[in-house]
């Protein structure tokens, strides 16, 4: 499955991302740009904006309305609307900067590059911020 976040929902886009879901952020798009890269692309629109999704809908688009800002509910309600798992896989992740997907450097320790912007990803100190954060979406 694929989304398309607007501008009010940077935060999610990273997790998605990591979860290994080809996310697009729309944050230089109008409304009107953001539904129809949605339908371009058979993106599932995922936004705040209530008036944006009920476009959406009526322009035959797939959408989802958070309703809160935190994370874990944001994923969580897009999990149930969409079917998706939020389980993080080392062989699936993407980048969180460019969306592509990640090439494995090593198991030991875990270190991952992109191939189109070059960043590389690795297990470190903010690993344990991730693992919290997966783990509540677990519960």
């Amino acid at each position: 499955m694929k989304f398309i976040l607007d501008t009010m929902l940077g935060h999610l886009v990273t997790w998605l991302r990591l979860l290994g879901y080809d996310t697009l952020y729309g944050d230089n798009l109008s409304d009107d740009e953001l539904i129809e890269a949605a339908r371009r692309g058979e993106r599932v629109l995922v936004t705040r904006d209530r008036e944006l999704a009920q476009r959406a809908v009526k322009g035959l688009v797939r959408s989802v309305l958070l309703d809160s800002n935190d994370v874990v509910q944001g994923l969580k309600k897009i999990q149930s609307e969409t079917g998706i798992t939020l389980v993080f896989s080392m062989d699936n992740s993407r980048c969180p900067e460019c969306n592509t997907v990640l090439e494995k450097l090593s198991n030991q320790p875990p270190r991952w590059v992109c191939v189109f912007c070059g960043k590389q990803y690795w297990v470190g100190g903010h690993w344990r911020n991730i693992s919290k954060t997966l783990e509540r979406l677990q519960t």
